[in-house]
């Protein structure tokens, strides 16, 4: 875990000393008050990681690797998969890594100019070289299994040690949330454990408690591998708790603040310049913090199924290997091996085993389980991201689907996912980039700006103002494409009626120029390829004055040929008159 800006360490001022113990106490209680809320969330998280993360299936329990036997409870893994498959079909349409699917532009309120333009094309050349460097697409990716999962995932970005980005995810059931006003979650607290060892060393050894520092110096050195809970806050600092004009690390817009939770201990007190983590939900779960997810959709098909294939696996070993009926007197005799034989009394009545109670209805079974199954695919949305399957777009071994076609299926299923991608690029994306942009930006990573693009506030200092966030990637571009297709059945129909009137004034009311610029940016054209408008109007301009001079010249050798022709006619001729009179028209 890091900081913005770690406060040097002093030697603290009484006053200091038990306004921080205030503050370590008001910590610990906060997160006390959030524990409490999260409880219940706890219980349904459980439960839901059984059947859709089971490596995550620990969050009312504690474990330091892997435990098999929880898997080996886990059936069917229709919910597990399915929610794999959104989270991979999500980050290929929000933020796909072999793409650029984000741009900064030139803020609301400032004046664009080529200088601006330019500045900004190179810095969001340089967020996305940066994200691709660091671990931001493992992170995401990740923090979407969360979302689909818990309906809640949080995800936090600092400077790296070895890259300007960093990038983690804590797992559901450490971290606790608070949303401010405006629904907007601004709080997060997390606890977790040190050892006594890694405590000393991150904070420093004169900053910890003494409980702490004496296990520390144990002779025997065992006290270092003592673990000590440790509460992690990060929340909006009040103004009353800022000094007006200062930005050291106590000062900043967000508090950053470690406690010893046992002790109340004050560890570490610094801050940020932006929200440094993202808590997204897929959806509102009333006036709860947390979110709604698929999974409580898909909760009891899951659940169900897991006991449906179950029951069919021991339905199917039954049928391999069936229940046997036997005499008393085979007792011990009966061979039930492959080529085993058994030998009985044929005199007998009744002497010869048989199968029993060894029929069921497997078909029935493995109906309900597809049915299930389906439900569970739905719940997560998984036919959006299947929807290209090459059975479904072949018929005959042709293709059966065209482009447009193709463009409007994409357009119509995606609207399922654009309130949950309208709340995603709330709480994640534009954040985010705010985020790593400021990052970067301390890291001196970015090019000199332009003299224009700096702002200065009302006491004189000198600031530039947060960028405009622009997303480019497929979500985006498949909204946009329903406004840009709908033109297209118009553009059509009054096609028609040029060719039947002959009359092409009829397509005057559409601005066919801007429909195709948009149509091209929409499809993914990058902007760069599009010629600025008044080229074209230069291009359109000389290419008709070329026609101009071409049809001028076309006449003056109409009127040179019409000219030789008067000459090689008799003055007297009867014909004269008549070419006369043409060559004087056409002049």
């Amino acid at each position: 875990m890091s900081d913005d800006t770690k406060p040097a360490v002093d030697t603290e001022k009484p006053a200091k000393v038990v306004q921080d113990d205030a503050l370590a106490r008001l910590v610990a209680s906060r997160w006390d008050r959030l524990d409490a809320d999260a409880a219940y969330w706890m219980s349904q998280w459980q439960e839901i990681s059984w059947y859709v993360m089971p490596r995550k299936s620990y969050i009312l329990t504690k474990t330091i690797g892997p435990n098999m036997s929880r898997e080996a409870q886990l059936f069917d893994t229709t919910a597990v998969r399915a929610n794999e498959t959104m989270a991979a079909g999500v980050m290929s349409y929000i933020h796909d890594a072999g793409s650029d699917w984000l741009s900064v532009t030139t803020p609301e309120g400032v004046k664009a100019s080529p200088e601006v333009e330019k500045y900004y094309a190179e810095c969001s050349t340089i967020i996305l070289a940066n994200l691709a460097r660091s671990n931001f697409y493992t992170a995401a990716h990740e923090m979407h299994l969360d979302r689909g999962a818990f309906g809640t995932a949080a995800m936090y970005v600092s400077e790296g040690a070895e890259s300007p980005l960093l990038f983690r995810n804590f797992n559901v059931g450490t971290f606790r949330i608070s949303e401010n006003y405006d629904g907007l979650v601004d709080t997060l607290f997390i606890k977790r454990e040190f050892t006594v060892r890694q405590l000393v060393e991150e904070f420093g050894f004169e900053n910890v408690s003494e409980t702490v520092q004496k296990s520390y110096i144990k002779a025997d050195g065992k006290g270092k591998e003592d673990k000590i809970e440790v509460i992690w806050g990060i929340y909006p600092r009040p103004g009353k708790d800022r000094v007006k004009g200062k930005m050291d690390a106590k000062n900043k817009p967000y508090a950053s603040v470690y406690v010893e939770y046992a002790s109340k201990k004050m560890l570490r007190n610094a801050g940020y310049d932006e929200k440094p983590f993202f808590c997204v939900r897929w959806a509102a779960w009333q006036d709860s913090s947390y979110g709604w997810s698929p999974a409580w959709v898909a909760y009891p098909d899951a659940k169900q199924l897991n006991f449906l294939q179950k029951q069919m696996d021991a339905l199917a070993e039954l049928a391999a290997f069936p229940r046997v009926l036997a005499p008393e007197s085979l007792s011990s005799e009966i061979d039930l091996r492959a080529g085993g034989i058994t030998y009985y009394n044929a005199a007998e009545a009744g002497a010869l085993p048989k199968e029993w109670a060894t029929q069921g209805r497997y078909d029935i079974g493995q109906d309900r389980i597809k049915e299930k199954q389906r439900h569970i695919e739905e719940a997560f949305n998984v036919p959006l991201f299947q929807m290209f399957a090459q059975e479904d777009l072949q018929m005959g071994g042709q293709s059966a689907i065209t482009a447009t076609q193709v463009r409007a299926m994409e357009s119509e299923k995606l609207t399922m996912l654009s309130p949950s991608y309208a709340r995603l690029t709330t709480e994640l994306l534009i954040p985010l980039i705010r985020r790593v942009y400021g990052i970067l930006a301390r890291a001196a990573l970015f090019p000199q700006p332009p003299q224009e693009l700096v702002q200065t506030t009302p006491a004189g200092e000198a600031y530039l103002p947060e960028p405009k966030v622009i997303f480019n990637n497929r979500m985006s571009i498949a909204i946009a494409n329903r406004g840009a297709d709908a033109v297209d059945p118009v553009i059509n129909q009054t096609m028609q009626v040029v060719q039947a009137t002959g009359d092409p004034s009829h397509l005057d009311i559409f601005d066919l120029d801007e429909i195709a610029r948009k149509k091209a940016i929409v499809n993914g054209a990058d902007p760069e390829f599009l010629r600025d408008p008044k080229e074209v109007e230069q291009m359109r301009k000389a290419r008709a004055d070329q026609a101009a001079q071409q049809a001028q010249m076309a006449q003056q050798q109409h009127l040179a040929d019409m000219a030789q022709k008067l000459g090689s006619v008799k003055p007297d001729a009867v014909a004269a008159p008549h070419v006369r009179g043409a060559l004087q028209a056409a002049q």
